[in-house]
């Protein structure tokens, strides 16, 4: 190995200086990183013919911190320290050495090894504008940027959200903090991105974490063959717009509710008068106080109409079934209660038309006394059943009736308006199981997409 030294990289918790005596100065240069946190940055603004990686550093496996390393610069030699060969991925392509001391002649071995091939291309030469452009953009957005491998795996990650090395090589599936259903509509969502199915996604979730309400776009990234590698991925916080939206949607229903009850009372009192007028004999009297009930009766019918109809409906677009749920169950849920997910779907809708839906089949339950409120798919839609007490009404239907009510001071309109939103979206709402212990309401005729 003669010629300029050749520069390695070593990521280890501790100074390696046992790694060091092991190589003529002359010929080997080691540069030592403490911080996982600045691989990339360190290989992009480096010059490096091969990458030492113990075990873990700073908690995290050396092993996930390789995939995305030979992902970005997939010809860099990389050695991992004190791992079995054996335990090594197949499409791991990494020289792993089980003696776990930096210092050992197995390890100086594999690294001269390395150093033996040809130099990288990428992390053996100075930077390009566009490679510290790119770097820039991950590291100082305040937005999550991100990128995966073609197996949806973490490459690169922004310091918006997180460090740049916090999930690499970990899929969503296996993110602790996400819940279960979230990573897997996540990982197949990028699943269908990578396997040519769609060319983007966007769509709005629910985290349940620093920041609950995201929107999150993905979209290709090609190779220079124009082939699918991996995705790249954009998640903004939008939790103040989605808290002004919530606040939006309970002020519309209260509206919607003062309006029904409204024009309830009046159908009431226009009955009385209808009867009344029918006993009097003078028709040239009652002729035009009838014509003037009547269009207050078209007057009502209008308030009616307006205020149940879905204005400004937006785009139908693909909303995952559990994302949907948490984040409506955010706004209503009380302390006393919990929301299981029982099977996930993805599903074409009015994303407000929807979210109005579940609201009021949730608030629903939780009027009634329910302590679970669970969530479910269907051959053909979702359902949403709680514990609560037996509904007893015959015929079930009644329950959708505008005014129909079991709870004091209730304005009986909930159920009303959520069948009038599913019609309006072409679905259809049924009561479909009333019996002791157990309230199952049926949403069908869904445009389900998996």
């Amino acid at each position: 190995m003669g010629g300029d030294p050749k520069s390695v990289l070593v990521v280890a918790d501790d100074e390696a200086a046992e790694l060091e005596s092991g190589f003529d100065e002359e010929a080997v240069a080691v540069t030592v990183l403490t911080d996982r946190r600045n691989v990339f940055d360190e290989l992009t603004h480096g010059v490096y013919q091969c990458l030492v990686l113990t075990a873990t550093v700073g908690g995290q496996s050396g092993t996930d911190i390789a995939y995305g390393v030979t992902k970005l610069f997939p010809d860099l030699p990389v050695v991992v320290v004190g791992v079995d060969p054996a335990v090594v991925p197949d499409d791991l392509d990494v020289r792993a050495v089980a003696s776990p001391d930096l210092g050992s002649q197995a390890v100086v071995d594999a690294i001269g090894t390395s150093l033996d091939g040809d130099a990288p291309s990428v992390a053996g030469r100075s930077p390009s504008p566009m490679e510290t452009l790119l770097l820039s953009l991950f590291n100082e957005m305040p937005d999550h940027l991100y990128a995966k491998d073609d197996q949806a795996r973490h490459v690169l990650m922004g310091r918006g959200f997180n460090e740049p090395t916090d999930r690499v090589g970990l899929t969503d599936r296996e993110v602790s903090e996400l819940a279960d259903e979230h990573g897997e509509a996540a990982y197949r969502d990028e699943m269908d991105i990578l396997e040519g199915e769609v060319d983007r996604i966007d769509v709005e979730e629910f985290l349940d974490l620093a920041a609950p309400y995201v929107r999150t776009r993905k979209v290709p990234w090609y190779d220079a063959d124009g082939e699918i590698q991996g995705l790249v991925g954009l998640t903004q916080d939008i939790t103040a717009r989605k808290t002004r939206e919530h606040d939006l949607r309970r002020q519309h229903e209260r509206m919607v509710k003062v309006a029904l009850v409204s024009a309830h009372e009046l159908r009431n009192e226009l009955q009385i008068a209808h009867g009344r007028l029918e006993r009097l004999d003078d028709d040239t009297q009652t002729a035009p106080i009838e014509e003037s009930l009547s269009r207050i009766s078209s007057l009502v019918d209008t308030v009616v109409q307006l205020s149940t109809r879905e204005s400004d409906r937006q785009e139908q677009t693909p909303v995952w079934l559990s994302r949907l749920s948490r984040e409506v169950w955010e706004t209503v849920a009380d302390a006393h209660a919990a929301l299981e997910i029982d099977g996930d779907a993805r599903f074409l809708a009015d994303q407000e038309s929807a979210s109005l839906l579940l609201q009021f089949l949730f608030q629903n339950a939780l009027e009634h006394g329910a302590s679970t409120v669970t969530v479910g798919t269907t051959s053909t839609g979702f359902y949403v059943a709680n514990d609560g007490p037996e509904i007893e009404v015959s015929p079930p239907e009644r329950v959708f009736d505008a005014g129909y009510t079991t709870i004091e001071g209730n304005t009986g309109f909930g159920l009303y308006i959520a069948k009038s939103v599913a019609e309006d979206q072409g679905w259809t709402l049924s009561l479909t199981d009333a019996t002791a212990g157990s309230v199952r309401f049926d949403v069908e005729n869904v445009d389900l997409h998996g």
